[in-house]
């Protein structure tokens, strides 16, 4: 009992600067996190551009569907389709929704 009332006092005695560190290490965390999720899409986004870049040039194909891009890949095709459409350098076919190219 004497250990619990020794850590609620301590607690109610320095709560700001607990409260700071926890707010610190969520800030740190989040940051992390982020950063983690920019690079991965990043990667991904430029090995899809560069399979379309490959694609068009070897081939000559202008055109590559989501399912090709993502065999190519190995990145799901759910993931392709998200990266895909947020791409500046990537347009969706108007005529067939799971298909994409680059903008010349």
């Amino acid at each position: 009992m004497e250990i619990i009332s020794g850590f609620v006092d301590f607690v109610s005695n320095n709560f700001a600067e607990i409260a700071t560190g926890a707010a610190i290490i969520v800030a740190i965390a989040g940051a992390l996190v982020w950063l983690f999720n920019w690079f991965q899409n990043k990667r991904d986004s430029d090995k899809i551009y560069k399979f379309l870049r490959r694609s068009a040039k070897a081939r000559g194909w202008a055109f590559r569907t989501t399912h090709a891009i993502s065999s190519a890949t190995k990145i799901p095709k759910n993931r392709v389709s998200e990266l895909c459409s947020r791409d500046k350098r990537i347009k969706r076919n108007d005529k067939e929704k799971e298909s994409w190219r680059l903008i010349p």
